[in-house]
């Protein structure tokens, strides 16, 4: 009977045990979440259909301005400027550059080298000895070709030979020598400022029948310690006469290495309907504007 109840001792222990370890069974790890690797962006590549390609690149405008979305950069140092009286849009682009750049000094070697003599021996010149010619556009447009004319002759003479260019330049070395006209500025003040002392070249074209001529100037100054280029032309067309004295209109125009709103002949430049009077030998310019007086006077020789 003793064995009997320490066997049923014995087996009540056990399944207790058992019953225990079941109600304590560890828990199951936690599943890992399931992580996924991102997309890579896809790249296409520029397809090639027979050209190269070319990135967007700001538009550059024919007066110098390079356009952005934010704003615009005015390049001024190395382009030449050609305004003239009438207008500043409609510009001769052949004299835009400053290696095309038509100086005084470039207008007196062509005379010189005798590749024109008169305004009219040009060829392709229109109204230059019509007295109708009176207009500030007529005028402006008869000095527009005359400067074209006379940067072709330029360029042409450029391109001349090696031996070519010895003889033009023999016939310069006889210019000096055998000058019959010594044309000149007597004086020439812009607001009260004395311009004359600044041309270091000059050219007087030969007077027209009728009177008519072009005036040419290269100049130099300093404007905050910079040497600052330009040259000037005024086209003297030749309106009326009475015999001793003649009345020119006068187109001035102007061209410059850098853009300089602030020169005198810049803003003589800008003016219309400037009228000149000639007696004798003697050209006379007196102008009064709003912003700007010009008093030039002129000894043509002639």
């Amino acid at each position: 009977m003793q064995i009997c109840k320490s066997f049923i001792g014995t087996m009540l222990v056990l399944g207790g045990g058992l019953l225990f370890a079941q109600s304590m069974e560890m828990p199951s790890m936690p599943s890992m979440p399931s992580m996924s690797m991102p997309e890579m962006p896809s790249i296409s590549a520029p397809t090639m259909d027979g050209k190269f390609y070319r990135p967007s690149l700001p538009s550059q405008t024919k007066n110098g301005k390079t356009t952005t979305d934010t704003g615009s950069a005015e390049t001024k140092a190395t382009e030449s400027v050609f305004t003239d009286g009438t207008t500043t849009d409609d510009i001769l682009i052949t004299l835009l550059s400053n290696a095309n750049l038509l100086s005084a000094s470039d207008i007196s070697d062509l005379y010189d080298t005798g590749s024109f003599d008169t305004l009219s021996s040009l060829t392709g010149l229109t109204g230059l000895t019509s007295s109708s010619s009176s207009t500030n556009l007529s005028t402006n447009i008869l000095l527009r070709q005359i400067l074209e004319k006379l940067n072709e002759l330029k360029v042409e003479q450029n391109k001349a030979s090696a031996a070519q260019q010895e003889v033009y330049a023999a016939k310069l070395q006889d210019s000096e020598t055998f000058k019959t006209r010594n044309p000149s500025i007597l004086r020439f003040k812009i607001n009260g400022y004395n311009v004359k002392d600044s041309i270091i070249e000059t050219f007087f074209s030969e007077p027209e029948p009728d009177g008519s001529f072009l005036l040419t100037g290269d100049r130099r100054y300093f404007v905050n310690n910079k040497s600052c280029t330009e040259t000037f032309y005024m086209l003297f067309k030749a309106v009326k006469s009475n015999g001793s004295t003649t009345t020119f209109s006068v187109t001035p125009s102007i061209a410059q290495g850098s853009e300089n709103k602030g020169s005198y002949v810049y803003k003589l430049c800008q003016c219309k309907d400037v009228v000149a009077e000639k007696t004798g030998n003697l050209v006379v310019i007196h102008y009064n504007g709003d912003d700007v007086t010009t008093d030039l006077l002129l000894d043509i020789d002639k």
